[in-house]
């Protein structure tokens, strides 16, 4: 269904420092997978629309100033991971496919990866840092897939190499803001003070799990509705944020769904990005993994008795417990853990959940000079126990969108549970309640 036309590396226009980038430790124990995005863009009567000639050349530019991405992940003489500023460049696939827009879904999917993201399946694949794809559709729009190396790149860091690179195809880089590669920053102390525990990182080794049909499904929540769910709380001790009432939404109606124990211990899990919470803060074109998995953690009775609001305060009191002594803590932690296999309990419990959330981020900055794109997703679907977030597309009253994965059983009791809590806060709040308001789903 798509035909390669080219493979080629593109690398920097102009020479760049030929060094060795050392990785902090939040970097080491970052798998070494790529994380795919792809957008979509409507053609248009531009003779050069999504020229290869255009795109090469400016992302030739671009890795002048973020050169390491240009560079290999290579292991060390002292067994850490670190990136050889070897400019060799980054993989570039230009491909055209008989599908038309119309034909393809654009959600996460392994169909979707398949289809618009460069194979990563030859030896040297995971060493690379940046892998592109543009193809050409039937309909004359075009895909463009980009994949990015976890190992030194991050969500924020992601979108902000596709920020760079489109602005710089637009010919508008007078406001760019350089990025940092400054690992001092995140540097580990002398001598390490591992002052919290940070038990979702764990020597044991993980069991395989069993293999279960799984099934992913897309939920939309208006903004609105969240405004709804976060005014139960008015008037409450603590500032509860967006994040920790949609998480704490979807944990109890998982809870429920899974017909767990009232007493089973369960954890959900997630991932913050600390930029912010450190002290100095980081600066936001720092480029490397500035994220911090950590858990709220319950019995089970209480998170499926209680009202989202107040399953919402035990989601904010672990978001607020990130602090920067935690982040240097955690770093420590690391750093006294060298040389033993750190496995992050990337298999789930039963009774556990992980959420993350690219809510916030610039994802749909990505005008190459033809255009914001129509259509974007990400292009793997979250695992089992995972669930996704990040905004529509459209203007600051878009809503948001959560795409998560579970046991085909009890996906039917999680929307169930889902849409009742919706229809609870919607009727105490307005006094009425109308399909249309219950948000959307889709499978």
């Amino acid at each position: 269904m798509v035909e390669v036309l080219e493979s080629s590396f593109v690398v920097p226009s102009e020479p760049t420092a030929t060094e060795t980038l050392r990785l902090s430790n939040i970097d080491q124990v970052a798998p070494p997978v790529h994380v795919g995005f792809v957008y979509f863009y409507q053609g248009n009567q531009a003779k050069d629309f999504f020229s290869v000639e255009t795109l090469k050349a400016s992302l030739s530019r671009t890795l002048v100033l973020l050169y390491p991405l240009a560079g290999r992940c290579v292991v060390g003489q002292d067994g850490r991971k670190e990136i050889n500023c070897n400019a060799e460049g980054c993989l570039f696939v230009a491909a055209r496919s008989d599908l038309t827009s119309d034909e393809i879904k654009f959600e996460p999917s392994s169909e979707l990866q398949k289809l618009f993201l460069p194979s990563a399946d030859f030896p040297e694949s995971l060493s690379l840092l940046v892998m592109i794809q543009v193809t050409y559709l039937k309909c004359g729009g075009v895909v463009l897939g980009i994949a990015t190396n976890y190992v030194l790149i991050d969500g924020c860091s992601a979108f902000y190499f596709i920020q760079t690179w489109a602005a710089v195809a637009r010919g508008d880089v007078a406001k760019l803001i350089p990025p940092s590669f400054d690992r001092n920053l995140l540097r580990g102390r002398t001598p390490p003070r591992v002052t919290f525990n940070h038990p979702e990182y764990t020597t044991d080794s993980i069991p395989a799990a069993a293999p279960k049909c799984c099934l992913t499904a897309r939920f939309t929540l208006s903004r609105k509705q969240i405004q709804s769910l976060k005014s139960r709380h008015s008037g409450g001790s603590i500032r509860i944020s967006s994040f920790s009432t949609i998480a704490a939404l979807v944990w109890k109606c998982y809870c429920i769904s899974k017909g767990l124990g009232p007493s089973t211990q369960t954890r959900l899990i997630f991932v913050a990005d600390v930029r912010r919470r450190l002290s100095p803060p980081l600066p936001k074109t720092y480029i490397g993994n500035v994220v911090v998995r950590t858990s709220a953690v319950s019995e089970v009775s209480t998170i499926t008795s209680k009202p989202v609001h107040v399953v919402a305060e035990i989601v904010q009191s672990a978001v607020d417990g990130i602090t920067d002594d935690f982040v240097r803590s955690f770093i420590d932690y690391l750093e006294v853990m060298q040389g033993k296999i750190l496995h992050s309990t990337l298999e789930l419990a039963e009774s556990d959940l992980r959420i993350s959330s690219i809510s916030g981020l610039p994802i749909y900055e990505a005008n190459f000079g033809w255009g914001a794109p129509q259509k974007t997703s990400g292009a793997v679907a979250p695992g089992k126990n995972n669930v996704n977030l990040l905004d529509e597309l459209g203007n600051n009253n878009a809503g948001l969108l959560m795409y998560i994965t579970l046991d085909a059983t009890i996906m039917p009791l999680f929307e169930k549970a889902f849409y009742e809590e919706l229809i609870l806060v919607d009727t105490k709040n307005n006094g009425s309640f109308s399909l249309e308001s219950a948000g959307t789903c889709s499978s």
